[in-house]
């Protein structure tokens, strides 16, 4: 009989216990799990900000060994710069609207490019200016974040903390990327985004080069396997994607093309091989629309096939130095652009285009001997100082 007493008294305290327990963290629970995940939201955060410092590091150092104060406060002040997108509410006419502020945007960096790096000369200016853009997106990311950070601290929003972690990951790999392709543009070596460019050089000879400076594009006539073909990409070596909507406008008024082959870095999924080439029709072209829109503006008045070839990256290697893998691809980006010409009248005229980032890429094959070396030179350097950190 005491035994039972005993057991049952042990149950009883044991079962107090757990309702207890189970009543602190019903009440308290969320409020804990909520400061858990702040804490780990509030480290990234941290990784973000120093990230986005770094970025802004690498511009002036690039542009001064020894900045003054008033350079420094210059560019973090430029770190803040934005662009408002057009009203979209009446589809009409946004695509002009959208490129007169890109345009605006653009004359916005070429002039602070000017005033910071007043000695540089143009293609370093380029590099220099694209190094903002970079890092002006690693700022604004870690700012982002940041705000919704303190917003779950203010109002202790448990759920919005739980979505801002679980998309953390894919936010800092972002960052991280952009933070390398500030350094990259820097330093002028091709990124991931240069592959299309870089398509087009090796199909060009030094002294058939036309450049066309008010786009920023360049274009030569060459022959493939024994066909006549133009062959363009924006004008390198400095960090460039150039205008080919308004270049192929004004081309086009001296020019007769029967069909257009694009070459560009294309967004891979997860599982699948970086640096594989895969065929396709339409014009392969990201950024904001309005370069593609004015190439299907003119091929669909006059009838003009579209072809592209695709060389497969993710979204952190478009922005990353350019992979051995990636680089790897040209051979057989080539091989596919001989394959469409085979398929197609010898007579036809055909452009092709290099679409992307000419960063590093000069404007033939000439220009881009001892380019390889250097680039591994730069990833094998970052490497070994990655290793020692």
């Amino acid at each position: 009989m005491s035994f039972t007493l005993a057991q049952f008294g042990t149950d009883l305290v044991s079962t107090i216990i757990w309702i207890i327990l189970a009543i602190i963290f019903f009440l308290f629970g969320p409020r804990l799990m909520t400061t858990q995940t702040i804490l780990k939201i509030e480290k990234e955060v941290v990784e973000l900000e120093e990230m986005a410092e770094k970025s802004k590091n690498y511009i002036i150092k690039t542009v001064s060994k020894k900045p003054s104060p008033a350079l420094k406060k210059s560019i973090g002040g430029f770190m803040e710069f934005f662009a408002v997108a057009p009203v979209s509410i009446d589809p009409y006419g946004v695509i002009k609207k959208l490129d007169h502020i890109i345009r605006n945007a653009d004359e916005k960096f070429n002039y602070f490019t000017r005033q910071i790096a007043p000695g540089f000369s143009k293609e370093e200016q380029k590099n220099i200016k694209n190094a903002l853009q970079g890092a002006i997106t690693t700022h604004q990311i870690a700012k982002i974040v940041r705000h919704y950070l303190e917003l779950i601290k203010k109002y202790k929003m448990f759920q919005l903390a739980m979505v801002i972690q679980m998309q953390i990951p894919l936010i800092s790999r972002i960052a991280k990327a952009a933070m390398r392709a500030t350094e990259a543009f820097s330093e002028g070596i091709p990124i991931g985004d240069s592959i299309g460019p870089l398509v087009a050089a090796n199909l060009i000879k030094k002294d058939k080069v036309k450049v066309y400076e008010e786009y920023e594009f360049i274009i030569a006539r060459t022959k493939i396997n024994g066909k006549d073909v133009w062959v363009s990409k924006a004008e390198g070596p400095g960090a460039s994607t150039g205008y080919p909507g308004k270049f192929l406008k004004n081309f086009f008024k001296k020019q007769k093309i029967d069909r257009i082959i694009t070459v560009d870095a294309a967004l891979r999924l997860e599982g699948e091989k970086t640096g594989k080439t895969a065929e396709g029709v339409g014009v392969a072209m990201g950024g904001s629309g309005v370069d593609r829109y004015e190439i299907e503006d003119i091929v669909v008045k006059k009838n003009i096939p579209l072809d592209a070839v695709a060389i497969k990256v993710s979204q952190e290697e478009a922005l990353e130095p350019m992979k051995k893998e990636i680089w790897d691809s040209v051979p057989n980006a080539i091989e596919n652009i001989k394959e469409i010409l085979k398929r197609h009248k010898k007579k036809e005229r055909v452009l092709i285009i290099g679409v992307g980032n000419t960063c590093g890429v000069g404007n033939s094959i000439e220009d881009l001997k001892g380019l390889e070396k250097r680039l591994k030179k730069y990833i094998k350097k970052k490497e070994e100082k990655k290793k020692k950190k």
